[in-house]
């Protein structure tokens, strides 16, 4: 075999071996970032010249949809939201990005590009999901309100991503008809369990 063919193979491998390597770097190094809180840290290894190499342009931007909806910068996430939804990916991402792009215009109130999620998400997700969903939608947009015992029985959670959730929803409920003080309480308890466990707010990168 000619020497020439041995060094593109060898440069070959160590190309790809190289790669695979720096991807598993940024993957754990982003998730560590994330996990402490440290938002801006996980924005500014993103932006490394390296990380843009080696990571999927999709993946990129649902890191970054990711970071910035924990963050509270809606309007940066709704940026990101929108690229990902226009970019061709495998069927499992697109029923993921289904399901959270269904959450995050729940939360901003965006009724129509819920509706839309709501719409995609009736042939590629399990039942109990699908249900889920269609009661926050019902609750949020269309005004029910029959509920409110089921979910206050339900207060006892020790899962607090559900609890807030619950809090949220009891509020909307309350508000439909007409119990102001109570929607008011609800929306307060939702805002002090997310301040409580609320990381160090990001930045913008203006670089």
């Amino acid at each position: 075999m000619p020497i020439w063919i041995v060094l593109f193979i060898c440069v070959v491998v160590a190309y790809f071996a190289v790669t695979e390597g720096a991807k598993k770097y940024f993957d754990t190094k982003v998730q560590v970032l994330f996990n402490l809180g440290l938002y801006q840290d996980c924005i500014d290894l993103l932006d490394r010249k390296l990380a843009r190499i080696v990571m999927s342009t999709y993946k990129q931007y649902y890191l970054r949809f990711t970071i910035y909806e924990a963050a509270d910068m809606d309007a940066y996430a709704d940026r990101m939201l929108d690229h990902l939804l226009e970019m061709s990916c495998s069927d499992k991402q697109r029923r993921q990005l289904a399901v959270r792009a269904f959450n995050f215009y729940v939360k901003t109130g965006n009724r129509k590009r819920a509706a839309s999620m709501l719409e995609e998400m009736r042939s590629v997700v399990s039942k109990g999901i699908l249900a889920d969903s269609q009661l926050t939608y019902d609750i949020v947009f269309r005004h029910r309100h029959d509920k409110i015992d089921e979910m206050e029985e339900m207060l006892d959670t020790n899962d607090l991503g559900l609890r807030g959730k619950l809090y949220l929803l009891l509020s909307y409920q309350y508000e439909s008809i007409g119990n102001k003080g109570e929607a008011r309480r609800y929306r307060n308890l939702e805002k002090q369990l997310r301040d409580a466990h609320r990381p160090p707010t990001i930045k913008q990168n203006t670089r």
